[in-house]
């Protein structure tokens, strides 16, 4: 009887209440409503209930909602003008004064509308208001960074920022036993003497005098620049300034690290047999008192060696490929075997593969448009898509040099023309990537599915059977790992040294700390013992000093586990099937590739990159077990080879 009293007063509330859902026919208002109740008990009952369920599942807010519009749609326009200025400085190069001053000119811009933002945002977030979209959206938001500096600060770091890395592009060095010739720069003049000297005194000087002229030069200003960055934090509302480091990825530095972590643990025991292999093949080379058993091996040495599989690769470099007579295929050569020697050959085969993913085909306007980049070296020759927020347009730019590089960079820059498009239904503040470098993994995906035997020899850059076989698998992967799995460690040690100077558990130009690290993760050690006397940690980061590594190395992973699981989608790999191995997978004309991939670049960061990766992988974090099983052959293979001659594996 009770009950049914309290659904008559429910059915006069005019409500249907059911926990978790906003309740229809209520007035915002609670007097309005108790006045239109009959049972005041039953009434205020009711409201708590709604206002339980507002708590939860809070309304969006009209107000909220007309600031979010109106700032998405200023954003859009302030990007789309940078992204004209950076276009601008590709075309006609990084030292074109009018780019340069487009550049300025948007960037004072987007800094003054931030500023206003920062101020407008603080308001929003105390008031508490709107639903999760739109809070999500508020947190989205540009920080100021470094602008939130007292102006005195705030020079000091962008002269530092700038010394540490005009240091690190434009330091001159003195060549080897020629004191009065001191105009040698890192790349290309010392890195293509090294890597083809045979002397390796030459090798150990360039090696000390890179370390001093861009590590123990710096020292102070590192130092100095650190300090900085933990104000910087402090500023932009992160008290622990390891948090403010890894903000790209939304997570506290604890969580970050713990991932880093344990897929370091699970990448260790692959890298120990490699690192093992590839000691072993110095030690041949140089000797067992330069390259000692149960010791990392030399850093400047192992350099040298590894640092050659990112140059046009010859089969001869290398005294331990898995089967030298087997040799690597020349990918460059079959391509202008087989005609594809005009970029606009490539673009178009690479636009028929991601229609054949379920893809739409690319306009023929996006490449009647199209311009070459004013670059000419191997180094900075890439095609970009460039993609604007408010313009309902696309440019693209591409490197005139046609070479395996290029065709397979052809497959990221258009699958980053296919993320731009799904992520534009998206407002300006959701267009981005869930992280950096997360659309650059799924490119590497399909440009590391492009490379696979199976699919060359469909495009006909393959005509021998033998390069689908084992020992040209094994090869390939040999090279591939070069590049690969040797990062990864050196990519780890930069961020969690700087990590650990930011959580304050080391001072910032504590080399020791950094030649421990070096040592226990990557296997290598200076050619003599290195003290706090020295500084090298400036001399490793091949970026700004205050890009995290973090972002790369995740996207590296990430990239394996993409193809591991579309190949599983497309039925082009199943675990132990020796005829179905990943790195044969083949995802051409696979079109249910397509319609998962849409949806999840759809998302752009609206959501948190472990819920896009819930959509694209059916797990909710990057794992390194797509890696693994790619180089599963390979690592079978390294386990037989350093058994069988007696290496050992691991240090002291």
């Amino acid at each position: 009887m009770a009950r049914a009293s309290c659904l008559m007063e429910l059915r006069k509330c005019r409500t249907f209440a059911r926990f978790g859902e906003i309740v229809p026919g209520i007035s915002m208002n609670p007097l309005i409503e108790l006045r239109k109740c009959g049972n005041m008990w039953l009434c205020l009952g009711v409201l708590l209930l709604v206002g339980l369920s507002q708590a939860i599942n809070p309304l969006p807010d009209p107000v909220f909602e007309t600031f979010l519009n109106e700032t998405n749609q200023q954003l859009a326009v302030i990007y789309d003008q940078a992204v004209l200025a950076q276009l601008l400085s590709e075309l006609r190069g990084p030292n074109d004064l009018v780019a340069l001053l487009e550049i300025e000119v948007t960037d004072e811009k987007l800094l003054k509308f931030v500023r206003i933002l920062t101020t407008r945002k603080a308001k929003f977030k105390r008031l508490g208001l709107g639903d999760a979209l739109q809070k999500r959206q508020l947190a989205k938001f540009p920080q100021l960074g470094y602008e939130a500096l007292p102006s005195r600060d705030l020079d000091r770091v962008y002269a530092l920022a700038s010394k540490l890395s005009d240091n690190y592009k434009n330091v001159n060095l003195c060549a080897y036993r020629q004191p009065s010739n001191c105009s040698l720069k890192l790349i290309p003049d010392i890195q293509s003497i090294v890597q083809a000297s045979r002397d390796l005194e030459e090798i150990e000087y360039y090696w000390f005098e890179w370390r001093n002229r861009t590590g123990l030069a710096t020292r102070p200003q590192f130092v100095a620049f650190m300090d900085l960055y933990k104000k910087t934090a402090q500023l932009n509302g992160y008290p622990r300034a390891e948090d403010y480091w890894f903000r790209s990825l939304e997570l506290e530095a604890k969580d970050s690290m713990a991932l880093l972590d344990h897929i370091m643990h699970g990448l260790r025991p692959l890298f120990l047999q490699f690192h093992a292999h590839v000691r072993g093949s110095l030690r041949k080379m140089h000797g067992e008192h330069l390259v000692p058993r149960n010791r990392p091996y030399p850093q400047h040495l192992a350099e040298v060696f590894i640092g050659n599989a990112f140059r046009r690769v010859e089969a001869e470099w290398y005294m331990d490929l898995p089967s030298p007579l087997t040799g690597l295929l020349n990918i460059t050569q079959e391509m202008h075997r087989q005609g594809l020697t005009t970029t606009q050959r490539i673009f178009w085969n690479v636009a028929e593969y991601f229609r054949g993913l379920g893809f739409p085909l690319l306009e023929s306007s996006l490449w009647n448009f199209a311009q070459p980049v004013s670059f000419g070296d191997d180094d900075r020759c890439w095609h970009k898509a460039w993609r604007y927020y408010a313009l309902p347009r696309m440019n693209f730019t591409y490197c005139p040099l046609k070479d395996e590089e290029r065709f397979f960079n052809m497959f990221e820059a258009q699958s980053d023309v296919h993320f731009y498009r799904s992520a534009s239904v998206q407002p300006t503040l959701f267009q981005e990537e869930p992280f950096p470098n997360f659309s650059d993994a799924i490119g590497k995906c399909f440009s590391l599915a492009a490379s696979s035997p199976r699919y060359l020899q469909k495009l006909g850059l393959i005509r021998e059977k033998k390069w689908k076989e084992l020992p040209a698998r094994l090869n390939r992967l040999y090279i591939l790992g070069l590049r690969t799995i040797f990062l990864l460690p050196v990519f780890y040690v930069l961020d969690r040294y700087r990590v650990e100077v930011l959580s304050g558990h080391i001072a910032a130009d504590d080399n020791e700390a950094y030649w421990r690290f070096t040592e226990y993760y990557t296997g290598a050690r200076a050619p003599t013992k290195r003290t706090n006397e020295q500084f090298d940690v400036p001399a490793k980061l091949l970026m700004e000093v205050d890009d995290q590594y973090a972002s790369h190395f995740l996207s590296i992973v990430l990239q394996f586990q993409l193809l591991k699981k579309f190949c599983i989608q497309s039925g082009q790999f199943e675990r132990d099937n020796p005829r179905k191995p990943l790195d044969l997978c083949d995802l051409s004309d696979h079109r249910e590739v397509g319609g998962v991939l849409k949806k999840a670049m759809s998302l752009g960061s609206s959501v948190h990159y472990r819920e896009v990766l819930r959509e694209l992988v059916g797990e909710p974090e990057i794992s390194v077990d797509g890696l693994l099983t790619y180089f599963q052959p390979f690592h079978d293979w390294l386990q037989q080879e350093n058994l069988k001659n007696g290496l050992e594996v691991g240090w002291i």
